[in-house]
């Protein structure tokens, strides 16, 4: 019995705690789908937006927000593989990696300043 109780508070906590998180996908020219993915706990807010390309592969701008709608990074694919350049915004500095065909090519860090 008590097994029976325990399997069934387990599977309620993950029903709680288990959500689906929104996503909604526009297709625009070329047959370019941009999808638009929102924080699982705030379906309003937006986390991460970007583009796919008609194999269905990660492909040109991604932006990444935090809850405050902040920019937290903005990357680049070209056919599901990094390429170009990334920026990691932080707190207090920006780190800029370069991406050409999933091999990092060059990595920058610079102080924010905030006058």
């Amino acid at each position: 019995m008590r097994a029976f109780v325990n399997i069934v508070v387990m599977l309620f906590c993950i029903a709680a705690f288990s959500q689906e998180q929104k996503v909604d996908y526009k297709k625009i020219e070329n047959d370019i789908v941009q999808a638009t993915y929102y924080f699982a706990d705030n379906n309003t807010i937006v986390e991460r937006e970007g583009f796919f390309n008609k194999e269905g592969k990660l492909h040109d701008t991604w932006i990444s927000y935090d809850m405050q709608g902040n920019i937290t990074v903005t990357a680049n694919y070209k056919n599901g593989k990094k390429d170009g350049v990334w920026t990691y915004f932080k707190k207090d500095k920006i780190n800029i990696v370069t991406y050409k065909e999933n091999k990092i090519i060059n990595v920058e860090e610079k102080a924010l300043v905030v006058n």
